[in-house]
């Protein structure tokens, strides 16, 4: 039964790392509200909480993507099906909250629609990845 209700209001329960990972993260999704209005411009946050679990700070960036077929989008227009939130360091043991726009408009049609996320961490700059945790969840709109 929790199943159901962590699909309808977002898992407050940190995904743990899988054992025997490297992974330095713990992540958390939700939706505020829970849901957008079909057929309607509109917008939700998408929330993403990310801990540092490891013993040294994280230099941290969150994706997240659409599909491209969906009348959804990052910005207004609904034309941005991929989005990159680059967070900043994160110090051991701190968590941050992303929140992420994303946007219904008048051509949304009523369904749930998947949405991947993916938690960085980099080296040095961006352009290197040392590990990532990906994630993926459902939004709906009605």
């Amino acid at each position: 039964m929790m199943g159901i209700l962590d699909s309808i209001l977002g898992s407050e329960k940190p995904e743990a790392p899988a054992s025997g990972s490297s992974n330095p993260f713990n992540m958390s999704v939700s939706f505020a509200p829970l849901r957008l209005n079909a057929k309607k411009s509109n917008s939700v946050s998408l929330v993403v909480k990310v801990k540092n679990v490891s013993a040294s700070p994280q230099l941290v960036s969150v994706d997240a993507l659409l599909p491209r077929d969906a009348m959804l989008g990052f910005d207004p227009p609904c034309i941005n099906k991929a989005i990159e939130k680059r967070v900043g360091e994160l110090r051991p043991g701190a968590s941050i909250e992303v929140s992420i726009p994303v946007w219904a408009n008048n051509q949304t049609k009523e369904g749930a629609y998947p949405i991947d996320i993916t938690v960085f961490s980099h080296y040095i700059g961006y352009e290197k990845v040392l590990s990532y945790l990906k994630k993926s969840t459902s939004l709906r709109a009605v």
